[in-house]
């Protein structure tokens, strides 16, 4: 695990334990994690890992119509090592999410936003760090237990490097 992994995931724990600990009303806040399918594609290299993700959101506008809030998120893109070329990828996410509610039960959804990617290549003995922001976004679907917990399947596109895509499925428990 890079630098970067660990102080992306070092922030969000520490902003999700901070929230907790404060005692705040925490109605509209939600955290949530997945397991992905990643995919990478790069010249001449393509590889998939399966991956984690973890984000924790902030839901502002909240009516039968429409749901809008902003999330904050973690997304290991996996490591490769393939035909000689090394790639280890992470992004850390800031995003708007635009639900719209299909019945009672289930949500469909968009996600774009700015990433933070730490992508890491060795090619040949040559070493590139990729480190920057691109956009990303993506579509997905949920289904709502209880009001609080919400079943997702969602598929992401990270304009990196190493063109990252992502399809996963995860858990958001809304508070």
């Amino acid at each position: 695990m890079n630098e970067n992994t660990q102080a992306g995931l070092s922030a969000l724990l520490l902003l999700i334990v901070g929230f907790f600990a404060s005692g705040v009303n925490a109605d509209g806040f939600y955290v949530g994690a997945g397991a992905y399918r990643t995919d990478v594609s790069m010249d001449s290299f393509d590889d998939h890992a399966y991956t984690p993700a973890a984000f924790v959101g902030f839901q502002f506008i909240d009516t039968n119509f429409l749901m809008l809030s902003a999330e904050f998120g973690y997304y290991d893109l996996g490591s490769y090592d393939r035909n000689n070329v090394e790639v280890d990828a992470s992004a850390v996410t800031l995003a708007g999410v635009a639900y719209l509610p299909i019945g009672p039960l289930f949500e469909i959804y968009a996600k774009a936003g700015i990433s933070s990617g730490d992508i890491d290549v060795k090619e040949a003995d040559v070493k590139d760090n990729f480190d920057g922001e691109n956009a990303f976004g993506g579509l997905g679907f949920s289904f709502d237990i209880l009001d609080t917990i919400d079943i997702y399947a969602e598929y992401l596109k990270f304009d990196n490097k190493v063109d990252s895509e992502m399809y996963g499925v995860g858990v958001r428990l809304d508070f």
